[in-house]
């Protein structure tokens, strides 16, 4: 079966009985099917939200600096920014051997570095990021080349609109979707006691979903060194 808008929307309309949607008529739907098409985008909403680290929302932002600029942009369609994952791209052009940036607190960069802000002859190779309260990222010191820099986020999702749009969440997980779309059906309608049950059997994907794919324990390596113990003999 095909995972796109049209057909996971059809889905939702076929639990509750209603005509079903073609690729010819998807954007001329009417009624109670507009309602199952805005349910589908409103459980794929709830979904990116119920977690800031799915892995189908993970992405490499790649930025160019600019020459004597402090302050950039993160995109807007970012949920949660990675400050550890700073890091400048090896460029032998540019005298840049790339590496991590550390992280400063935006308090201890007012302290001690907001200065280089008024200056015009103190840029290098940034070495330092900070999160700035607008939650952009600022560079200390600011660059004096185009150098290339990485980082890593989560985003939003983008709505669907096209019937042939296909979800970023994985397809094995589209009986979440259509179970919290079909609660959202009910919703629209009134059905109180359809929606709530439902809705906990949403909650209840999300939940698996998040023991599957969110909630992942970090690899520990053990750094504990073994000696081994002397002979009995060198005792004596």
């Amino acid at each position: 079966m095909a995972y796109t808008y049209l057909d996971i929307t059809n889905e939702v309309i076929a639990r509750f009985n209603e005509v079903s949607l073609s690729s010819s008529n998807f954007t001329a739907a009417r009624g109670f099917q507009i309602q199952c098409k805005n349910a589908i985008n409103d459980s794929i909403d709830y979904i990116n939200t119920s977690a800031y680290s799915w892995p189908f929302n993970h992405s490499t932002q790649t930025d160019t600096l600019v020459a004597g600029t402090t302050r950039y942009s993160i995109p807007t369609t970012a949920k949660h920014v990675d400050y550890d994952t700073f890091r400048l791209v090896k460029d032998d052009s540019l005298g840049s051997s790339g590496g991590s940036l550390g992280f400063l607190d935006y308090k201890d960069y007012l302290d001690s570095f907001i200065v280089q802000e008024d200056q015009t002859d103190v840029g290098g190779v940034p070495t330092i990021v900070f999160r700035t309260p607008d939650n952009n990222y600022g560079l200390y010191p600011y660059p004096d080349k185009a150098y290339s820099l990485k980082y890593e986020l989560y985003s939003y999702t983008t709505s669907l609109s096209a019937a042939t749009d296909v979800p970023v969440i994985p397809e094995q997980y589209r009986a979440v979707i259509i179970d919290g779309a079909t609660a959202y059906g009910y919703q629209y309608r009134g059905e109180v006691n359809q929606f709530q049950m439902n809705f906990q059997r949403f909650e209840d994907g999300i939940k698996n979903m998040r023991s599957l794919l969110s909630n992942r324990v970090d690899y520990i390596r053990s750094k504990m060194i073994t000696r081994s113990s002397r002979p009995a003999s060198m005792f004596g």
